[in-house]
Order: C-alpha cells, then sequence, then structure tokens
C-alpha cells in the first residue's frame, strides 16, 4: 500500500514537471498472495456459531449456507427471500444465483420477514449494516472470541471444502453446482477444494489401498 501510494506521488510529480524520473515506475509486487490456501477449522467455526454476538454469527452462517462474499450478504434484500430459496445477484459478477434456504438460516430469514426489515441481517442496534460497521464489529468479535488467522472472506472457501465433502454426486456435477451457487469460476472451485479436501483424501485412499494389497 505504501509503495502504491508513494508511486502514485512520484507520478503525480513527474507528470507536473517536479522530478525527471519516476523511479517507482517499473517497480513490481514482490508478493501476489492469495487467500484460496486459507479456510476455518472446526473448532473456529464451532466458536463462532455458538459463542459470537447473534449480530455476528448469523452473517456468518448465511455466508457458510449460501457461498456468498460479505457485500452481497450484508446488502441481501428481505424480498429476496421468497420462503423456499433466497435469490442474489452479486455485485461483482451480475451473476444471479438461487440458493435453497437451508435449516440452519432458515430462521434468520423468517425473522426478517416477519420483522417487516428491509434486509435480512442487521446490526445489534437492528439497523442495516454498513460495511465500515460490520468490519469494526467483526474485527472486535474475532479479538474477543480469540479466532486468529482467517478473515471473513475465507468463510467462502470453507464452505466450498465443506460442500464438496458431503455433496453426493460426481466430481463434475460437484464442482459445476458450487460453483453455479458461489459464484467462483469451476478453476476457481476446484484448487479451493483440491488444496483443502483432494489432496489429502487421494493420500488417505492410496494408503487405504497399500494396506489392503499388503
Amino acid at each position: 500500500m505504501h509503495i502504491a501510494l508513494l508511486s502514485r506521488i512520484f507520478a503525480w510529480a513527474k507528470g507536473n514537471e517536479v522530478i525527471l524520473r519516476n523511479p517507482l515506475e517499473r517497480v513490481e509486487r514482490l508478493h501476489e498472495g492469495t487467500r484460496k490456501d486459507i479456510i476455518w477449522s472446526d473448532d473456529q467455526i464451532e466458536t463462532l456459531l455458538t459463542k459470537g454476538a447473534p449480530h455476528i454469527s448469523n452473517v456468518a452462517k448465511v455466508a457458510l449456507w449460501t457461498m456468498q462474499r460479505q457485500a452481497d450478504i450484508l446488502t441481501m434484500p428481505t424480498l429476496a427471500f421468497d420462503g423456499t430459496r433466497v435469490s442474489i445477484k452479486q455485485g461483482k459478477t451480475g451473476a444471479k444465483v438461487r440458493v435453497m434456504a437451508a435449516p440452519d438460516i432458515l430462521a434468520i430469514l423468517c425473522a426478517a420477514k416477519e420483522e417487516n426489515r428491509t434486509r435480512v441481517l442487521v446490526n445489534s442496534f437492528g439497523q442495516n449494516w454498513t460495511s465500515s460497521g460490520f468490519r469494526a464489529s467483526w474485527r472486535k468479535e474475532m479479538a474477543r472470541l480469540g479466532i486468529k488467522g482467517v478473515t471473513f472472506h475465507d468463510l467462502r472457501g470453507t464452505a466450498i471444502t465443506f460442500a464438496y465433502a458431503h455433496l453426493d454426486r460426481s466430481h463434475e456435477e460437484k464442482i459445476k453446482l458450487i460453483s453455479e451457487i458461489s459464484g467462483h469460476s469451476a478453476d476457481d472451485a476446484e484448487s479451493i477444494i483440491r488444496k483443502h479436501y483432494l489432496a489429502g483424501q487421494e493420500v488417505v485412499e492410496a494408503i487405504g489401498r497399500g494396506t489392503k494389497r499388503k
């Protein structure tokens, strides 16, 4: 962030002929990180869902059961729930998805309708979330619960991994279903799954086959 800001300052200075050359013009980033390799542990999820404040844990539940991004979840209108499914238009990609309302989030969705709220999820004051307000509340709650090393965004990869492990379909069908709901490309969904589930599963199965032969 600091390098990017300094580069913009140098670019402005060069454009206004304050300096002759931008020394950061060709500086490249040393690290291009990704969160695809990070998922929540079972203990972390259990802590969040059972000990977290309701206005925070409810957001996490909806994230896990719909595989949607934070912004799309926080702004999800109550009208999106028809009593059975949730219809979502993803802000980042514009994709439209329909997700079956799992029993774990059905009470949250029904409560929003009964209370005639404009949005499904609200803060501790019963008001619509703002992105900055949620981020501040999330950081505070993670510190209180002692959850470290994972972010809200990592819940998507976690949900994808869990879904793959429990879907009773072929590999191709699992990838197709998951990518349709989550909004990930099929390649990204498979990358996440291969990292966190298939790799370990293949090793276990190989050991099992070797043991039987022996």
